[in-house]
């Protein structure tokens, strides 16, 4: 089995500006993502949402690609969320099985 290398974009940040974020991930490119519920403590306080609203709610969006895309995506949301919103982003290095799938370079 081979694997390839790729880069794995970790965006914590809050629920309220979800959409508007994948739309922006969909024009650099992106065809494929994970999106999960986020709790947590950070510079702007403890964030676990009131139960009934999605307002101080986190999501945590996973997005395997490539090294090129993956430093779109960082300057993308630098520049047009973190500015005004809460959040990080990192990158982790990974491997995967089916690279086609995540548009990595041959």
């Amino acid at each position: 089995m081979k694997f390839h290398k790729a880069k794995k974009v970790v965006i914590v940040t809050e629920s309220y500006i979800l959409d508007e974020m994948i739309q922006a991930l969909q024009k650099l490119g992106v065809s494929a993502y994970t999106i999960m519920g986020a709790t947590g403590k950070g510079e702007r306080g403890l964030r676990l949402g009131n139960g009934v609203s999605s307002l101080y709610k986190n999501v945590k969006i996973e997005v395997v690609t490539s090294a090129e895309i993956a430093e779109k995506i960082v300057d993308k949301v630098m520049d047009d969320f973190f500015i005004n919103y809460a959040g990080i982003i990192y990158l982790e290095d990974v491997e995967v099985v089916q690279a086609k799938k995540v548009q990595l370079p041959e």
